[in-house]
């Protein structure tokens, strides 16, 4: 019993230590325990328990008799050893798990009273059962993406009328292969082994009768929605594109248009020049 009773406290010691490490863990976004590491929490209380029965039978038993109880005595030491082993989580203790609709991108406090009248602009166009593309263009700085995170996050946070929302930063280098990638990364689809030839038609698939909304960030030139594998509808995917320029939101078909002024003390010079 006694070599027996020394594992079982090192394994209990193993099990507060796991315990500790995943209340550590799981308090970070996007993260949840392993069903392994579950199963093996639980055998281990399990066998505790049964260590320490047999503890108190042992000493109930008289000293003649305790021979009987050896095979227990090895049984338990045997599950032990494995259970030590199998204890060892090489690869961790948690998954990498996305919530249900995606995660917030906090951009910060919404200061003022023209850039809430913006945000409300955009998400009053977005709401309209009609439109499916919603462009948002202006210099840049001028609050296009930041603008975008707050839609995005007040759709992650509760939004009925969608599932979700994913932003993709597009910028001047972006391709289609690269807005893609991108997608099939948050529906968490696998392209590998695919040709690129046919992830546009893999996207439009793993889209079909999802109601997400999909934000192209900072885009500076025109894009085939149906190259790419977005394919809109009214009661499915709607669009944001925000770009620095008005005729590439046009030529992507938004038809609803906000435009993000430059503050006034961030206007170059020139431009105030031109304008007057």
């Amino acid at each position: 019993m006694g070599p027996l009773e020394m594992n079982m406290s090192m394994v209990s010691a193993k099990k507060a230590d796991i315990s500790i490490q995943l209340e550590h863990e799981e308090r970070r976004p996007g993260k949840k325990r392993k069903r392994e590491v579950d199963v093996w929490m639980q055998r281990a209380g399990s066998l505790e328990d049964r260590v320490h029965k047999l503890g108190r039978k042992v000493q109930e038993t008289p000293f003649l008799l305790r021979f009987m109880l050896a095979d227990q005595v090895r049984g338990l030491a045997t599950e032990l050893d494995k259970l030590h082993e199998k204890g060892r989580f090489d690869h961790g203790l948690t998954l990498d798990v996305k919530p249900a609709r995606g995660y917030e991108l906090q951009p910060g406090e919404l200061v003022g009273q023209a850039s809430q009248t913006k945000r409300d602009e955009i998400w009053d166009g977005l709401m309209k059962e009609e439109v499916l593309h919603v462009g948002v263009w202006g210099q840049a700085e001028a609050g296009k993406t930041f603008l975008a995170k707050h839609i995005h996050d007040r759709i992650v946070r509760d939004c009925p009328r969608f599932d979700g929302a994913c932003l993709v930063n597009v910028s001047q280098e972006g391709t289609v292969g690269t807005i893609q990638t991108d997608i099939a990364k948050y529906l968490e689809l696998d392209l590998t082994g695919v040709s690129a030839v046919y992830w546009g038609a893999r996207l439009r698939k793993a889209l079909q009768g999802r109601r997400l909304l999909l934000i192209l960030d900072d885009v500076w030139k025109s894009y085939s929605l149906e190259e790419l594998g977005i394919a809109l509808e009214r009661n499915g995917c709607k669009l944001i594109v925000t770009s620095r320029s008005k005729e590439v939101c046009k030529q992507m078909n938004c038809h609803e248009l906000v435009h993000i002024p430059t503050p006034p003390e961030e206007i170059p010079q020139e431009f105030e020049e031109e304008e007057v």
